[in-house]
């Protein structure tokens, strides 16, 4: 739940930092985060020395929040109008965090085509979204009434290639990952979870559905 209070941004700087470890930008870089909600990654980043950033939503008031607590440029408009007016080759890395499963098709297809045209060679988007391939998907997607899907690996790879993208994708979970003693046990609990999952899959499909069964999933795209 959102607080407006700098303990809420700190723990949730901390959380996805965790969950995206590698996958953050150089500072140097120029980033957009496009459904940037209320600035928590935005504050993340600018912790990290990212000056270079914008980010993008629809919501005033979630971006009058945000307004508090980060200094990066902030545009109230829909993602794909935004993205349709950038230039081509002009972002390093593009986040689209908890975004694509909001949109309809055409209008997910226009943002990922749109994301492939501004990124630099060699940039990267990065997606988290709802994964349909686990056992726990169904909680994710159904969650907000405002989603329009769920993702499994082959479809957000089929998404990609028919947006332009053409590289291998990336895939990490978002699940526990240990820093202390309790996440430490909860991590050592996921990975007994994992094991039943993947041996149900092997069992009824004969395939582990690339091993990926946190409840979201996040992807990396590169230009």
């Amino acid at each position: 739940t959102h607080q407006n209070t700098r303990a809420h941004y700190e723990f949730a700087a901390s959380q996805l930092e965790r969950h995206l470890g590698p996958w953050l930008p150089a500072p140097t870089a120029r980033s957009l985060d496009l459904a940037c909600g209320c600035g928590e990654f935005l504050f993340l980043l600018e912790k990290r020395g990212s000056q270079q950033l914008v980010g993008v939503d629809l919501s005033a008031g979630e971006l009058k929040e945000a307004k508090n607590f980060v200094n990066a440029r902030l545009v109230e408009q829909e993602v794909v109008a935004f993205l349709e007016a950038e230039k081509s080759e002009s972002w390093d890395h593009v986040f689209a965090l908890n975004l694509l499963e909001h949109l309809d098709s055409d209008s997910l297809y226009k943002a990922m085509k749109e994301c492939r045209r501004i990124l630099k060679p060699n940039g990267t988007l990065v997606a988290m979204v709802p994964n349909a391939c686990s056992p726990f998907g169904g909680m994710t997607r159904y969650w907000d009434i405002t989603h329009q899907r769920a993702f499994t690996l082959n479809s957000i790879s089929q998404l990609a290639r028919v947006s332009g993208f053409s590289k291998p994708l990336e895939f990490r979970e978002c699940a526990p990952r240990p820093h202390g003693l309790l996440s430490s046990i909860r991590w050592a609990l996921w990975q007994g979870l994992r094991l039943a999952i993947y041996t149900h899959h092997m069992i009824l499909f004969g395939n582990s559905k690339g091993r990926i069964y946190s409840a979201d999933m996040m992807v990396r795209i590169h230009g």
